[in-house]
């Protein structure tokens, strides 16, 4: 996207490889459901398709903060459904040549299922007795846990900003002359002029031309580089110089500009209230394997497990 920040850092679809990410797209076509009549394919290798309640499934499957950063990770995604189509084709070739009916192959998959099916009921019985009441933590808890942590709780400095953008041809030193001409020309329309007028009539990033040139509010390491430190030193209702960029350039009008400060509780509430939740569910599941399982009364042969290690060469 040619705009004048640079996407958020999130959390990319984490795979140990490729080996790992066709285990990951294998084992989830394995156990998904048959897809719905209804259902949209939205990646296909030939006879491979995956449909769009695949996608959700995933998403479903994620916490809620992991889900809004890979929704936002458009190309994470498509790394994931392109895995996936890869994995299912290699499954059915497999299988096409009979490797699922290898006598080898049955016995792990049997292992396997066992412990998956071992790992969902230990976990779904586990969460069921570390339940944490649905009104903790109190407003009390909220607010020391706030004040104990909030020096930590620091924003950095915002800006609203909006743009003309642009765009040059790459490798292309004619073009960018031509366009840095037309760029200064339309910085000296817009301090005389309406700026959001010009930035929908004359901006080539069309989601921000559509909002009068406005980009949104931002920190300084969430724009590009090349023009943090033009916005940085910008007054409010200040039009800038155009800034050039890798690909193209970027005339800027600061909207408003917000100091640095230190998030109110409200702000942090939510996220103080997850926290102290799981510190809680941690504390209830400690309590509860060590009156299930007290180490004084978990017996070890050494014998037999020195025998068993030896066994393991």
């Amino acid at each position: 996207m040619k705009r004048a920040y640079s996407s958020a850092k999130i959390s990319s679809i984490r795979t140990r490889g490729v080996a790992g990410g066709l285990l990951l797209a294998t084992l989830m076509g394995a156990f998904a459901a048959p897809a719905l009549a209804a259902d949209k394919v939205v990646a296909s290798l030939g006879s491979v398709s995956v449909p769009d309640s695949d996608v959700q499934k995933m998403l479903d499957l994620m916490p809620p903060a992991d889900r809004a950063a890979t929704k936002s990770n458009r190309q994470g995604v498509e790394n994931w459904l392109r895995q996936r189509v890869t994995s299912e084709a290699v499954l059915q070739e497999a299988r096409s040549k009979g490797w699922s009916d290898r006598p080898e192959i049955k016995a792990r998959v049997e292992a396997a299922v066992k412990d998956v099916t071992a790992r969902i009921v230990t976990t779904a019985y586990l969460e069921s007795v570390t339940q944490v009441p649905a009104d903790y933590p109190a407003a009390a808890d909220v607010a020391a846990a706030y004040e104990q942590a909030k020096a930590g709780f620091n924003l950095p400095a915002t800006y609203r900003m909006a743009q003309i953008y642009l765009p040059v041809k790459p490798n292309d030193a004619a073009d960018a002359k031509k366009v840095a001409e037309k760029a200064k020309k339309l910085a000296l329309q817009a301090r005389a002029g309406d700026f959001a007028a010009i930035a929908k009539a004359e901006s080539q990033d069309k989601a921000s031309a559509e909002q009068g040139g406005e980009v949104g509010t931002l920190p300084l390491a969430g724009m590009l580089p090349e023009v943090r430190d033009t916005v940085a030193k910008l007054k409010v209702g200040q039009v800038s110089e155009p800034v050039q960029a890798a690909a193209g350039f970027h005339v800027i009008k600061l909207l408003d500009q917000q100091p640095a400060r230190i998030a109110t509780l409200e702000e942090m509430t939510p996220r103080l209230k997850l926290a102290l939740r799981q510190q809680r569910q941690q504390q209830l599941l400690q309590d509860y394997l060590s009156k299930l399982a007290p180490a004084e009364r978990v017996n070890i042969d050494t014998a037999a497990l020195d025998a068993a290690l030896q066994k393991a060469n």
